[in-house]
């Protein structure tokens, strides 16, 4: 089954899979003619951001010879209005760094990119008929960072209130045949996101809140697919933070 088939309302054609156009190689010379994707606004600042990753949890397993199913899991979840959902879960996230910004460093806190200023979101998506109900998703845990670790912001339920989330569009790329949750579950460059947040946010070291909010419209950088036994790695759930959903 292609995932293009039932995670997006509004998902347009795709053709069979084939595999990602772009190779990880090839990176490193491709991203500076890649627009910004979208921004963000905390404390004041306002930051571009032009790398986007959505991750989530698949059926399927990481360890050889199990499943290979990419069908994104399905989990029992609480609305902010204390309903009783099936769910989807996504980590997106949005930072300003791009491909050209290799980190080499081998360090504390080491990733596969530099980590400079950038926003990740944790979100469910109610499904109903076995589709994605995007204008019914709501924010799960949240969080902001300008660079270090005396700057990272990740909220928690008394510093963030009146969230709200318009989740427009989600359209995951066409995995190639041989992929596989884990280093295998990984497309480059491929689909579409686009999503606006706003929410009041207490300020880093200070009691001061000001607004937080988010608006993300391009491709999607990295698609990476985690497996079954790792889903609690994938997205983060805080009913604290649930609740604080409009």
């Amino acid at each position: 089954m292609y995932l293009y088939t039932t995670l997006s309302i509004a998902i347009m054609a795709l053709g069979a899979p084939k595999e990602a156009s772009v190779k990880p190689s090839e990176l490193s010379s491709i991203s500076s003619e890649k627009p910004f994707a979208g921004k963000f606004t905390a404390e004041g600042k306002s930051v571009d951001v032009k790398f986007v990753r959505v991750l989530f949890a698949a059926e399927g397993s990481e360890k050889e010879g199990e499943s290979n199913d990419l069908t994104p899991l399905v989990f029992d979840s609480v609305d902010p209005s204390g309903k009783a959902v099936k769910v989807r879960r996504f980590q997106v996230v949005a930072k300003n760094t791009g491909y050209d910004e290799l980190q080499t460093d081998k360090k504390e806190d080491f990733k596969m990119k530099k980590v400079t200023e950038g926003v990740k979101l944790h979100i469910e998506v109610p499904v109903e008929n076995g589709q994605l109900q995007l204008q019914k998703a709501y924010i799960g845990n949240l969080a902001y960072n300008f660079g270090t670790r005396e700057t990272r912001n990740t909220l928690v339920p008394e510093h963030v209130s009146d969230i709200k989330l318009n989740f427009k569009k989600l359209e995951l790329p066409t995995f190639p045949s041989t992929a596989k949750p884990g280093d295998n579950g990984l497309v480059y460059h491929g689909g579409h996101i686009s999503l606006e947040l706003t929410s009041k946010a207490k300020n880093i070291g200070s009691d001061k809140i000001e607004a937080f909010k988010i608006s993300i419209d391009g491709e999607i950088s990295i698609t990476h697919i985690r497996g079954k036994e790792r889903a609690h790695l994938a997205v983060n759930i805080e009913p604290g933070i649930v609740a604080k959903n409009r």
